[in-house]
């Protein structure tokens, strides 16, 4: 039991750090992106590269490059880059998933705030939504922190907790590794400009050679 103990602390820690490093992979996407989607432009205007004919391919040419939100950057290899990607969720939820959801809906359910302050009411609908998306991702990890801050009575470490937490660790990594590969991440870190254009450099020949 004591094993089990420290390998769950273990977890808890490693989980947090994991949850912490994804927000800030998240923000520095986000401003790569941003910059990314400048110098691309810029190069294709450099070499009177026309996006919609010589690089967009023909399903996608309703999508105007204009469009930050719907222009489908690839990595490095031009395939599409999905960063916000999910594992498909699975119908069937293990018991420690629902015995700890119940325990959170039995708390913070709508249902029970009918008559309370709207203010106490919008509170309580946010912890009941962000412990129900928890459960639908099979997150143990997410649903413990809310259970914890709601005060309630965790239950008795179980091998089956620990290889949820332990899966959505993989999980997390994987998704880590995901925003590092995409061409957006590579070129934003690079230190030199020489280094950002060859990249760029490489990247749109890659487009341009799969649309043709």
């Amino acid at each position: 039991m004591k094993r089990a103990k420290t390998k769950y602390k273990k977890l808890l820690l490693e989980l947090e750090y994991l949850y912490s490093d994804l927000d800030y992979h998240n923000d520095v996407q986000e401003e790569a992106m941003r910059e990314f989607q400048k110098a691309f432009g810029t190069y294709c205007k450099e070499n009177n590269i026309d996006y919609k004919t010589d690089i967009i391919k023909e399903e996608e040419r309703e999508v105007q490059v204009s469009d930050p939100d719907k222009v489908i950057f690839r990595d490095e290899d031009g395939n599409p880059s999905r960063e916000d990607i999910k594992e498909i969720e699975n119908s069937s939820r293990p018991e420690e998933i629902r015995k700890l959801f119940k325990q959170i809906a039995t708390k913070t359910h709508p249902d029970k705030f009918s008559d309370a302050k709207s203010a106490e009411k919008a509170l309580n609908m946010q912890v009941f939504l962000q412990a129900k998306s928890a459960a639908e991702d099979n997150n143990y990890f997410k649903l413990q922190q809310i259970a914890q801050r709601l005060g309630l009575d965790l239950p008795e470490i179980t091998p089956k907790q620990i290889k949820l937490m332990e899966e959505e660790a993989k999980r997390l990594r994987i998704q880590l590794k995901r925003v590092e590969k995409t061409v957006a991440w590579v070129w934003f870190d690079q230190d030199t400009d020489e280094n950002r254009y060859n990249i760029m450099q490489r990247y749109v020949t890659s487009l341009i050679r799969k649309n043709n």
